[in-house]
């Protein structure tokens, strides 16, 4: 996944997006520069019934897959094996939910690329664990995380079990599969810790639609995470950011067979985070609440509405995508392309018309190849 760099905007940037926000062909009866929506409410309801649940499933899962990992490198077996891929699974599926809150200890820690930097540079991959030296908070290298443990529990020689099991006989890849596994876990602890222990209390007093603010790292956080859904996970390995030629070993975990869940995953959680509809199944204050408040329309129609119709129609073009997403870029491309495109058709909805109309900039800088 190629990394999106978060900036200050500038001031001419954000004075288009405040004065576009106030046009009457996005807004209402209403500027909602000046709205009087409850921020803090909406800020507690997305911390209490997101973030924090988010970030405790992910640390439980995390150490859960240090557990599984040091078990299986003491003593590999093809049942230590099933156990630590069931772990590390729902451990990869788990940081689907949270991978959208890279804003204040996450980004701080640089916890997206520390975890889930992909495509896997396996050449890089098998050096550090020959040479023995790892550096798994360096954002920039593509050699570690998810990414890795896909390929060493699943990928490792003839990619048959037995040939996992032999390989982790060796101690330099059972060293470097439990240094991985704790590191991982301490990472999303650190963050963890840091949300409970101070930073909740700071979010939800940042109020207003200024860059740092908690709508504007809400309203960012959400599009830097759909936007790695379109291009890394669909665009780039079903070639229509590549000229057409497709990359089936740029999925995102191509060795467990995973890329089409995980994608359904970070889709479902992203119009989730979107409606505030927490963990438990709980709908709360959301950015479609927003929108209402502030009376938000497009082309004479309720802008939440079209938010709300085109992720069901994303999600559906997703799911006609039979998996493995590997094979299919290639064996049913027409598909592939299908669900990357119904899902950029929600950009322009998301990081165009909802932070305009909300008086919200876009303060992360896209990758320049990207066309969307």
């Amino acid at each position: 996944m190629q990394l999106l760099k978060p900036v200050f905007t500038f001031v001419l940037t954000a004075s288009v997006l405040l004065f576009s926000g106030c046009d009457s062909n996005m807004g209402g009866t209403q500027s909602p520069c000046e709205s009087d929506f409850d921020q803090q409410a909406l800020f507690q309801h997305v911390v209490d019934a997101l973030i924090l649940p988010g970030y405790a499933a992910l640390e439980l899962s995390t150490q859960n897959l240090q557990t599984a990992a040091s078990d299986f490198a003491q003593a590999p077996s093809p049942e230590t094996l099933d156990e630590v891929r069931t772990a590390f699974q729902a451990a990869y599926l788990n940081w689907q939910d949270a991978a959208q809150y890279e804003f204040g200890p996450a980004e701080e820690v640089a916890l997206r690329a520390t975890l889930n930097n992909f495509p896997l540079n396996i050449n890089a991959l098998e050096s550090r664990i020959v040479g023995g030296a790892y550096d798994f908070a360096n954002p920039n290298t593509f050699d570690k995380g998810f990414p890795a443990l896909d390929y060493l529990l699943y990928g490792l020689g003839d990619r048959t079990d037995g040939a996992i099991v032999a390989q982790f006989e060796e101690a330099a890849y059972a060293e470097f599969l439990t240094a991985q596994t704790a590191f991982m876990a301490e990472s999303v602890k650190r963050v963890h810790d840091a949300w409970k222990n101070g930073y909740r209390d700071q979010f939800l007093v940042t109020t207003g639609t200024a860059a740092g603010a908690s709508l504007s790292q809400i309203i960012n956080g959400l599009n830097e995470h759909y936007e790695m859904i379109k291009r890394d996970k669909l665009g780039i390995p079903s070639g229509v950011v590549t000229l057409g030629f497709t990359n089936p070993d740029k999925v995102e975990a191509p060795y467990s067979g995973l890329s089409l869940a995980l994608a359904q995953r970070a889709l479902l959680a992203a119009e989730q985070f979107y409606l505030g509809v927490g963990r438990d199944g709980q709908n709360g204050p959301g950015l479609d609440d927003y929108l209402e408040a502030v009376n938000a329309t497009k082309e004479g129609e309720s802008l939440n509405t079209r938010i709300q119709q085109q992720f069901d129609v994303a999600k559906a073009a997703l799911a006609a995508v039979p998996a493995p997403l590997r094979t299919a870029v290639d064996e049913n491309n027409d598909l592939a392309v299908t669900a990357y495109n119904e899902i950029a058709r929600q950009i322009v909805n998301l990081k165009t018309d909802m932070p305009s109309v909300l008086c919200v900039a876009i303060t992360y800088i896209d990758n320049p190849s990207d066309s969307d």
